[in-house]
């Protein structure tokens, strides 16, 4: 079976496409399903916190408005008055709390009423007690104060104090007693020699409400905790007065404001904190509510998969099977022609790359003979280059002869000008015309510009001045051959030529930016026209072919550009800048290239 694969593009091609198909579905699956999941509990938790904060923002607005109303209510003057009043006074005592009902009672009341009742009590025995008409709950008519017990739980701090209860002396429309949960709000006062208690009992079925409408899941629940961890209101009423467990009161106090999970029930629990009650808004979610949604997706996921996997193997074994099916046909083709027939073409319809690869290669045994008749011509072509070179070097032997004849008759003759400008002119033909070697030391170079710089001083005696600057211990640097003495020559030919003035030039080498040579050559002649130089340096920026550079007119300047670029393809600041020197003429070029020792050759 490996065999048969191994020896198969189609099969190779359905196994490596269906692995790849395989190991992409499952890595987006696994990932879709990863990422979802935990965008899940993410969302769970960030909506969860945007609820509560909503409903916390609604408890405390209604915590807010009852303390505000009873402290408002307790510095009252028609409350004041009251206290003042005997018992048995039952006229005075109606007056005051009709007063209190107009000025305070009634207009908070309208807009408040989950109030129930309040209750004024003074020690001197006189009790007084407002109910609210609008509520279905009433306070029983034998309601008394002293009696109820909650005197005894009243600290003597001066502050309002809160208690929560399930209260059974309340009586709904039909008369009948009723157990509802009631928040009472109570504060000892001290007006006069004895103590008056005032009381307002507020309903928490509003609490339960805002409670309702935290919807967390199907099965979720919440409720209302005091600091110390037992339930003041929650939406069934079995509830209240019970404890949470401590674990989760001990977070409570700890953290303000939390969101974690109970592995032991198996539940998500998020609170936040009430300020000034220091009461939690809980909630509790079981983990199925949120599982389920990850559960679906997991499912959805798999069965999406696997069938997009079972799709994706048959259009691979279709597609496989269409490319590999005339590839077949151009392999058979081949191996005939590795038999030598070279007059059979594969027959590959189409107009995607297995048939222009067909086309081709049909295309490549129609030139097979041309080639061979063309490689026939180029041999002969070849002979001639060599005849040519043999010719040149039978030239080139001929002029160093002819200029060795020269430098003996000048010898003889005492006319050593002569005989010197010989011998640096054979030099410098010796030099150029070495083809075996395209580089050279910087150190030749130079030697080679003194030859030219010796005739040149020969031939305008006493017009031109040279200087040499080169730094220590770059002479053995690699420097392409004859790239420094053409900007020598432009010197004398655009400077002391054109003017007749005598003329200073400059040649310094010196190591640049680490890891180059800079070579700069400089004179003081007229200088080069601003139009000019633009145009230079315009060419040398432009990347150009070879074909470009030979039409150029300026052979010298451009020729050893391209040949640097060339040379060092991978050296960015390797090339020819060329410059003015100042507004009143001379001009600097500078040959710049990597700064590389050349390579010994063995011989």
């Amino acid at each position: 079976m490996f065999r048969f694969i191994k020896s198969s593009l189609q099969w190779k091609l359905i196994l490596m496409i269906s692995c790849i198909v395989i190991l992409v579905v499952i890595t987006i699956g696994g990932f879709s399903y990863y990422k979802s999941a935990r965008a899940i509990e993410s969302d769970a938790q960030r909506f969860s916190n945007q609820i509560l904060k909503q409903a916390t923002l609604n408890l405390t607005r209604y915590i807010n408005d009852n303390e505000q109303f009873f402290q408002t209510l307790a510095v009252s003057q028609d409350f004041q008055a009251w206290t003042l009043l005997k018992p048995g006074d039952t006229y005075q005592n109606y007056t005051k709390l009709k007063d209190m009902e107009n000025r305070v009672i009634g207009p908070y009341i309208n807009f408040h009423q989950e109030t129930l009742s309040i209750i004024l009590y003074n020690e001197n025995g006189n009790q007084m007690v407002y109910r609210n008409p609008i509520r279905d709950a009433v306070l029983n008519t034998e309601y008394s104060f002293s009696d109820s017990g909650l005197k005894e739980k009243i600290a003597d701090t001066g502050r309002i104090q809160s208690f929560v209860q399930l209260r059974n002396d309340y009586k709904n429309s039909n008369g009948q007693f009723i157990r509802i949960p009631i928040l009472t709000y109570v504060q000892k006062l001290y007006y006069t020699d004895q103590p008056v208690y005032l009381a307002v009992d507020i309903s928490l079925l509003p609490t339960q409400q805002i409670l309702d409408q935290i919807e967390l899941g199907k099965n979720g629940q919440a409720i209302i905790a005091n600091e110390d961890g037992k339930i003041i209101s929650a939406p069934d009423l079995s509830m209240i007065n019970a404890n949470l467990e401590d674990s989760l009161v001990a977070r409570m106090k700890s953290e303000a404001s939390a969101y974690l999970y109970d592995k032991s029930k198996m539940q998500m629990v998020v609170y936040q904190s009430i300020p000034k009650v220091n009461w939690r808004v809980v909630v509790f979610v079981p983990y199925k509510d949120l599982a389920q949604r990850i559960i679906e997706i997991r499912n959805w996921t798999a069965a999406i998969a696997m069938l997009s996997l079972v799709i994706a193997i048959v259009l691979v074994y279709l597609v496989a099977r269409s490319v590999t099916r005339r590839i077949k046909v151009l392999r058979r083709t081949m191996t005939t022609t590795k038999l030598g027939r070279f007059d059979i073409r594969t027959d590959v319809k189409g107009t995607d790359e297995v048939a222009d690869l067909a086309e081709t290669y049909n295309l490549l045994l129609d030139r097979i003979d041309s080639s061979i008749h063309q490689l026939a011509e180029s041999k002969m072509v070849q002979q001639r280059a060599v005849l040519s070179a043999l010719q040149s070097q039978i030239n080139s032997h001929f002029l160093y002869n002819a200029l060795e004849s020269i430098n003996a008759m000048a010898n003889l003759a005492g006319h050593q000008p002569i005989r010197k400008s010989t011998i640096a002119l054979s030099n410098m033909l010796r030099y150029t015309s070495n083809y075996k070697e395209s580089v050279v030391t910087l150190e030749d170079e130079v030697k080679h510009i003194r030859d030219y710089m010796l005739i040149m001083d020969h031939l305008y005696p006493s017009e031109l001045e040279f200087r040499f600057e080169i730094q220590a211990g770059i002479e053995q640097s690699a420097c392409l051959k004859a790239c420094l003495q053409p900007f020598v020559e432009n010197c004398i030919k655009h400077g002391y030529e054109m003017t007749g003035e005598r003329l200073r030039i400059v040649i310094s080498a010196y190591r640049w930016e680490n890891d180059y040579v800079r070579v700069d050559i400089e004179d003081d002649g007229a200088g080069i026209s601003g139009e000019k130089l633009s145009e230079i340096q315009e060419a040398l920026g432009q990347v150009q072919t070879e074909q470009d550079f030979l039409q150029l007119s300026r052979i010298g300047i451009l020729n050893v550009h391209y040949r640097i670029k060339t040379f060092y393809p991978h050296h960015s600041l390797a090339g020819i800048t060329i410059e003015r020197m100042a507004d009143e003429g001379g001009t600097r070029v500078s040959v710049i290239f990597p700064n590389k020792p050349k390579e010994r050759t063995g011989g």
